[in-house]
């Protein structure tokens, strides 16, 4: 009940902070107090009335916000300059995937993930470190990050997100070796002080999204704060696109 009457408290809020934006931006006629009293009681009586339009109001809220979170936030998570882009770089939908190398759930996100990009080839991934669960998962996310200035991202990515059980130190540059990494340079590479600030970026950019696990997905104007099928990733990425296209005619109209 308590959540119950903070939506309802937040809906009607929102509904009256949006109605009152409505009349500040109309310089005239101005309102006489009592003008604006019966507005006021004609909206709170219509609310009463039809309380079954809370639901949608809060809905319709909660988008906008989330649509505004998006867009300030565009720059870091599409062209930040330090992400890794897989799939097609020029495809017409990204996918953002935060993850951590020791998330049980980010490595059966993995066959989810490499599955949509063979199938859809105008699907670009952006990979988003977000290390959560141990030291080690920090000391993976640089060492992925480091592994760019050799070109292997994507095999250590995925090798590392094979591995099984927990990572040490020790695995991960094990791991490295596999894939045909320079170890010496690798670990000089991750000294590098920007991959921290990188790393820090990342969960600044997840705490604005409200994504506090991990995988965090960003598709389009969806944010998925956890795994989700190979289906619905689909249904996500159909949408996106179809949002997109509708959006393209609206502009040429």
């Amino acid at each position: 009940m308590p959540n119950l009457i903070k939506k309802i408290s937040a809906g009607f809020i929102g509904f009256s902070l949006m109605t009152s934006a409505a009349f500040a931006e109309e310089p005239e006629p101005s309102l006489s107090p009592q003008q604006k009293a019966e507005i006021n009681k004609m909206i709170r009586d219509y609310i009463l009335q039809h309380p079954e339009i809370l639901p949608e109001a809060i809905q319709i809220l909660q988008s906008r916000t989330k649509r505004a979170m998006l867009e300030s936030n565009y720059t870091r998570l599409y062209e930040d300059g330090f992400s890794y882009v897989g799939g097609n770089p020029k495809g017409d939908v990204a996918i953002i995937e935060f993850f951590d190398y020791n998330c049980g759930y980010c490595k059966k996100s993995l066959k989810t993930v490499e599955r949509l990009k063979r199938m859809d080839g105008n699907l670009k991934v952006i990979y988003k470190e977000l290390p959560i669960l141990s030291e080690t998962s920090y000391t993976a996310a640089k060492a992925a990050m480091a592994s760019m200035m050799q070109g292997k991202y994507e095999p250590f990515h995925q090798a590392l997100m094979r591995n099984s059980g927990t990572l040490t130190e020790e695995r991960i540059f094990q791991i490295a070796t596999q894939v045909g990494l320079d170890e010496q340079q690798l670990a000089k590479d991750m000294t590098n002080p920007v991959l921290e600030r990188n790393i820090s970026i990342n969960h600044s950019i997840a705490e604005a999204l409200q994504i506090t696990g991990t995988p965090g997905f960003v598709i389009g104007e969806t944010i998925v704060p956890g795994a989700l099928p190979y289906e619905e990733l689909v249904k996500a990425v159909e949408r996106t696109r179809s949002l997109q296209e509708q959006r393209r005619a609206a502009q040429a109209d």
